[in-house]
């Protein structure tokens, strides 16, 4: 897992860049996820848009570490306040895997030497670095070895780490002043950096992971740090003022910003593939073009999309101007993912909901899993319920019974074949196959 932890700050740009380039560098290698905080949905849409694998997007809350919310409300610390502690809201997204836990503001621009131990679950405990400053542990700076110089930019860790032990004893121990402000108080650096030494933490290098500050008009890579050997940057202070260092290394190439021709590149990280779209998987590009490139002339008319997964093919269809409805029997994720946009989320059996709603639609996009014929001929009468007299039906998988792991998959197939002369039908072949069939 590489998670980032993003904010309302100004670094908006380097936060796409950084999603956009680890899932370029990665690819399907790792799971990837978004935490934020006071971001709404229609930014963390846009912070994702460079994305070419899945992403989770993780609106952080306080019930995702209630023990730290509880000690940080003791001190009169509201979530308004958290500021800096957002980050370890939760402290891992899935304990049970290796993760990285980045600040919004850092770019991964190439694999560290130890990336293949810490994939698989063998490495240290390790936490980035910087010059040392003892005004960056607010009132643990005591609790730090200066040798270390510890800054909490990129925690490493291993499966089943105890860190949120670790951080929750040191606050128990000595609790954070009454009127703390995660926001101004540099405390969270000095507890986590104490926490990661307790756990025999290796330090990231400076000249490994330099600071490319705001402030500043030269990459600081530490002692003998030298250009190229880095394998990322952190572009501190951007979440507050424009970073031209940020803007020069996106200038000769080592930073990447980049963005696909919409709707289907801005919405890759809705996909469905890995941990993060169990049980299904996301529908080609190849399909999602004739997809939206059908829906187009349905442009403020509604549309029905059977099988809704984390959204992405509804965030299509809302794209090019479709009033979307989109139904599968659970959420997942996608009410949260597709908020704001001209979509309705129902959760819902797909059978269930065409046999009672009251609604009529000029298309309906189908895409489901589990297409045999006994199926698709319960759905075949329903289908065609609420649908317009003069309406459109895009199906998928009509030739996903050509592979022989899904040889009984021949419902579509029976479906298209079994319409009377009255339906135009334009097939595309293109894998696992796609029919537009309209009523002439």
């Amino acid at each position: 897992m590489i998670r980032w932890c993003k904010g309302d700050g100004l670094d908006d740009d380097v936060t796409r860049s950084a999603i956009a380039q680890a899932t370029r560098i990665f690819g399907k290698e790792v799971d990837y996820c978004l935490c934020t905080n006071n971001i709404d949905p229609a930014r963390a849409r846009s912070l994702l848009a460079w994305a070419c694998e899945p992403v989770e997007w993780w609106p952080a809350l306080p019930e995702d570490n209630p023990g730290l919310a509880r000690l940080l409300a003791d001190v009169g610390c509201v979530p308004e306040h958290y500021g800096y502690w957002w980050k370890w809201f939760p402290f891992r997204t899935r304990p049970e895997a290796p993760e990285w836990i980045l600040d919004g503001d850092m770019v991964i621009t190439a694999r560290p030497p130890w990336f293949d131990a810490w994939k698989q679950g063998t490495d240290v405990v390790r936490l980035t670095q910087e010059n040392w400053n003892p005004n960056a542990y607010g009132n643990y700076s005591d609790l730090v070895d200066s040798k270390l110089a510890l800054n909490s930019g990129l925690a490493s860790l291993p499966p089943n780490d105890r860190l949120g032990e670790k951080v929750l004893a040191i606050l128990a121990w000595r609790p954070l002043q009454s009127g703390h402000d995660g926001r101004y108080h540099m405390c969270e650096q000095g507890v986590i950096a104490a926490a990661f030494q307790r756990m025999q933490v290796e330090p990231i290098p400076l000249r490994d992971f330099p600071f490319a500050a705001a402030y500043a008009t030269s990459v600081d890579r530490g002692p003998g740090g030298l250009p190229g050997e880095e394998w990322g940057f952190h572009f501190i202070r951007s979440f507050v003022r424009p970073n031209a260092l940020f803007d020069q290394l996106v200038a000769d190439g080592t930073v990447i910003r980049t963005k696909g021709s919409p709707p289907a590149s801005e919405f890759v990280w809705l996909g469905g593939q890995g941990q993060w779209g169990v049980p299904g998987w996301s529908m080609p590009d190849s399909v999602a073009d004739i997809v939206t490139s059908a829906a187009r002339e349905f442009a403020g008319r509604p549309v029905l999309e059977i099988g809704t997964s984390r959204g992405r093919l509804s965030a299509m269809l809302a794209s090019v101007g479709c009033h979307v409805t989109t139904v599968d029997h659970q959420d997942r994720g996608a009410a949260q993912n597709l908020a704001g946009l001209s979509v309705d989320v129902v959760v819902a059996d797909a059978l269930a909901y065409l046999r009672t709603t009251e609604k009529v639609f000029d298309l309906i996009v189908v895409d489901l899993h589990g297409n045999s014929v006994s199926a698709w001929m319960e759905l075949s009468g329903a289908l065609l319920r609420p649908l317009a007299q003069d309406g459109t039906i895009v199906v998928s998988n009509t030739q996903l019974y050509k592979q022989w792991v899904w040889r009984e998959e021949r419902g579509v197939r029976w479906f298209v074949d079994q319409l009377a002369p009255t339906w135009d039908v334009t097939e595309f072949d293109v894998h696992p196959g796609v029919a537009v069939l309209s009523r002439i």
